[in-house]
């Protein structure tokens, strides 16, 4: 009887914690679309615009390059630009000392802002997911597309949140997003081949997640990936980030000012 009440009790904590979730997605996602839709297209522009530089240059040859960066790219920008919502919230609205003030934990708050930014690039997401599946070599890779956009996506959120967090400006948040998007999204071999740089760098590179992500895409469409690389090592160094972020998100994060 005790286990069945106290697993009672998990399932309708678990519910809750959900329909946190899921307001809080309603309230900044959700009703801030119904006002301003066009918002839906400034989000797309800037993963769009570097696959269409590449296509043109080069005449569609790095085409697959092209969809697998800019897929990658939409993920870290929409999982970091939560660190800029929450600063805004933050430092401007002053929303989160209500959620404080309120039995709503600080993961649930996260967890809930961002599947509220990733509402706000859902249509480019769908679009770069359709044709990344399009391109793949088959059927069979779709779930393994599926949990690499979840496992970069909420890594990259729960880095944006524990970054905003320490911020006291919303100018500091702003900057500090935008360099660690470069970083991860520009620098790594996400829309090129690892190959291209020297063994030195390569090292380097693949202790970046979005490295990961991308051969993972790349090998989905058939793309040929390093010998010393696998598909199991990708998605073990993703998920090693995902659940290291989320804690440092939990323990580190400023939630509470004192």
């Amino acid at each position: 009887m005790k286990l069945r009440k106290a697993g009672s009790v998990s399932t309708t904590s678990f519910q809750l914690a959900g329909r946190k979730i899921l307001l809080i997605a309603y309230m900044t996602g959700i009703l801030w679309l119904r006002r301003n839709p066009i918002s839906l297209l400034f989000s797309a522009i800037s993963p769009f615009s570097i696959l269409f530089v590449l296509f043109v240059v080069s005449n569609g040859q790095y085409l697959q390059f092209a969809v697998s960066g800019s897929l990658v790219m939409a993920l870290v920008g929409y999982g970091l630009a939560l660190g800029q919502d929450i600063s805004f919230y933050k430092t401007e609205y002053k929303i989160q000392d209500v959620f404080v003030a309120s039995p709503v934990s600080s993961l649930t708050y996260m967890t809930g802002l961002a599947l509220s930014q990733i509402l706000f690039g859902l249509p480019a997401l769908l679009v770069l997911t359709f044709l990344t599946a399009y391109l793949g070599t088959s059927i069979t890779f779709v779930p393994l597309l599926i949990l690499t956009i979840f496992l970069i996506w909420g890594a990259m959120s729960a880095m944006g949140f524990f970054l905003s967090s320490h911020m006291l400006h919303m100018r500091n948040a702003t900057q500090i997003i935008s360099f660690v998007n470069v970083i991860l999204a520009v620098l790594p071999p996400v829309y090129y081949s690892i190959e291209r740089l020297p063994t030195e760098l390569q090292y380097i590179a693949y202790v970046v997640p979005t490295t990961h992500a991308s051969l993972i895409l790349q090998y989905i469409m058939g793309i040929p990936t390093p010998e010393e690389w696998s598909v199991g090592l990708g998605l073990s160094i993703q998920v090693m980030y995902l659940v290291g972020f989320v804690l440092l998100a939990k323990t580190k994060a400023v939630w509470r000012d004192l």
